[in-house]
């Protein structure tokens, strides 16, 4: 148990020592463009098949093949229904999450 906490200190700590040098010298970093809003993705954070920019919390239907999603920037909570109409109990599924395709047909971002 000793060495395992020891090497998962010691990879974050290289993990944060290298995310720190790359962005400390930008000359030799490559340019990355980190998106906002709201992705819905199928195989598992592979394809995206949704992207909504600036979600503002209407009900909308949710990707049927969709199996994950990720939300950044504005976007604190996306809550999932199984009705398509946003009416059914509502699913918090957070901002980073993984799923079953077809399980949910409506959604609001928030």
């Amino acid at each position: 148990m000793r060495k395992t906490v020891m090497r998962i200190t010691m990879g974050l700590a290289v993990a944060t020592v290298g995310g720190t040098a790359l962005m400390g010298s930008p000359a030799s970093a490559q340019q990355v463009e980190v998106e906002t809003g709201l992705t819905f993705y199928q195989g598992r954070f592979t394809t995206p098949v949704l992207h909504v920019a600036d979600p503002d919390g209407s009900c909308t239907a949710f990707p049927p093949t969709a199996d994950s999603l990720t939300g950044f920037g504005t976007v604190e909570q996306v809550v999932a229904y199984r009705t398509a109409d946003c009416t059914d109990a509502a699913v918090g599924l957070g901002t980073l999450r993984g799923f079953t395709a077809g399980t949910y047909h409506s959604f609001q971002a928030f």
